[in-house]
């Protein structure tokens, strides 16, 4: 079976425009170097994104910390208080 010559002729100028289409494509195809680029920036994002997250639970545990101090301090001198009145109360039953 032979190909004729208008067949051939046919089967090459469809190829050439898929290769064209191809070669149209191509240049907007993300390569290995760009993938490594990105990685890298997504990387070190994450790490600046990590290392502001840590910060902001750091001073968020400090605050917390410092607002319990406050309502501990709060707490003691209200028992304190208590005390005294129960003390003061006992005294006079005697």
């Amino acid at each position: 079976m032979q190909t004729e010559p208008v067949e051939l002729e046919q089967r090459t100028e469809r190829l050439e425009r898929r290769v064209d289409r191809v070669e149209e494509i191509l240049p907007t195809l993300v390569t290995k170097a760009d993938l490594r680029v990105e990685i890298k920036n997504l990387r070190g994002g994450i790490k600046e994104t990590e290392d502001r997250l840590r910060g902001e639970i750091k001073e968020a545990e400090q605050r917390m910390r410092t607002h319990f101090d406050v309502v501990t301090e709060a707490l003691r001198h209200d028992i304190q208080i208590v005390a005294e009145v129960v003390a003061a109360l006992a005294e006079r039953e005697r």
